[in-house]
């Protein structure tokens, strides 16, 4: 199975790594899309091989006040 390296997205700072800050989803998600055209990532269930992550509840801004429950 070959392995080719991706850039790193531009949302990525890693002087905020441990930290918690608002996460802004819709356009996180529009630069997903573009991210994944421009480096011709497709949709995984395209893949032949198929595996399974299942992450249950892990949006730890649930619980900042200030954050996604507001």
């Amino acid at each position: 199975m070959p392995r080719n390296e991706l850039p790193i997205p531009l949302h990525y700072d890693p002087d905020k790594v441990g930290q918690v800050w608002k996460v802004p989803y819709q356009r996180r998600a529009e630069e997903a899309k573009k991210w994944a055209e421009q480096n011709r990532v497709h949709p995984a269930s395209n893949d032949r091989f198929k595996i399974c992550l299942l992450l249950v509840d892990v949006q730890n801004t649930f619980c900042i006040p200030q954050l996604s429950c507001s």
